[in-house]
């Protein structure tokens, strides 16, 4: 059991009083309500002279519990819509629920339980085809004249997401999304956030190593997901292979291939700069700060 600490964006309406936390061990199970708190620092409505509470700690959570808030207007003593279900970043799947009813038709055919299960499924088997994590790289924190730079560049643009960022030496400490960095998948890039937004202060000393999901295993998971739910229709209908998972079929093998390419370039690339220790999927990548700072000016979360 460890604590499990949660985030969420200031709300927009002054009126909000307070903030509901549900927890559930499942991402579509039954939630629970496990605390109403304020919605600013000191209790009372919202003024230049408080602040929002947006972080809240659950000092007995898991990394398997599912989250979901929503807000109390005082003024029109009514609730808000849930949020989405929120759990630690290592439980993020490789591909969403959503994104699978965008492929096929999944309406009388499945659950969303059922759907998320299948790709929970999937990803074991892509992380173990893969390694954990999926990718990663390192890089050195440099400078430009005598300025540290805050932005840096996984090595490959329109990636699906950054897990996890480390900042520090043979130890480093995690650095978290929103409070110390932010991303830019578009352009493939992470910006540290300065000490004075309660990021940190970098130095030329430490690395910086970021763990994220190359959009090819989104797409990998998404279709091997979308294949193995027609394939359960089709074996119960008689076991004729359905037009439509022939489609799903041939646009995996298209991202297979595509993949099978994409790992053969990269071991051949990239092992001179093998690291030997957890060397699984971390490259190394030198960084060019002036192009980070002009090819990355829009796209930030």
């Amino acid at each position: 059991m460890c604590a499990q600490r949660l985030t969420w964006e200031e709300p927009s309406e002054t009126t909000i009083t307070q903030v509901e936390i549900s927890r559930s061990s499942t991402i579509y199970g039954t939630y629970t309500v496990i605390a109403t708190i304020d919605a600013t620092d000191d209790g009372e409505a919202k003024t230049s002279a408080n602040s929002w509470v947006i972080t809240y700690t659950d000092s007995s959570g898991t990394r398997t519990n599912w989250y979901k808030i929503r807000f109390y207007d005082g003024t029109s003593e009514l609730y808000s819509e849930y949020s989405d279900p929120i759990t630690a970043e290592e439980l993020l799947r490789l591909c969403t629920v959503a994104d699978v009813k965008e492929v096929i038709n999944t309406v009388g055919r499945w659950t969303d339980d059922e759907i998320f299960k299948a790709i929970t499924q999937v990803d074991d088997f892509i992380y173990i085809e893969s390694g954990t994590p999926v990718q990663a790289i390192w890089t050195e924190v440099g400078k430009i004249d005598n300025t540290v730079q805050t932005r840096y560049y996984v090595g490959e643009e329109n990636i699906y997401r950054v897990d996890r960022v480390f900042y520090g030496t043979t130890t480093k400490t995690e650095l978290f999304l929103d409070d110390e960095y932010k991303t830019n998948v578009r352009y493939g890039m992470i910006e540290v956030l300065p000490y004075a937004s309660s990021g940190v202060t970098l130095t030329t000393e430490y690395d910086v190593e970021i763990q994220y999901v190359p959009d090819i295993y989104h797409k990998l998971s998404l279709y091997r997901s979308c294949k193995y739910l027609l394939e359960q229709i089709d074996y119960t209908s008689g076991g004729t292979t359905s037009k439509e998972l022939d489609v799903i079929e041939k646009r995996l093998v298209l991202v297979e291939t595509i993949l099978a390419h994409r790992v053969g370039v990269q071991l051949s690339s990239d092992v001179r700069f093998y690291d030997g220790i957890y060397g699984v999927n971390r490259r190394h990548i030198v960084q060019s700060f002036e192009r980070n700072k002009y090819i990355s000016e829009y796209g930030w979360d």
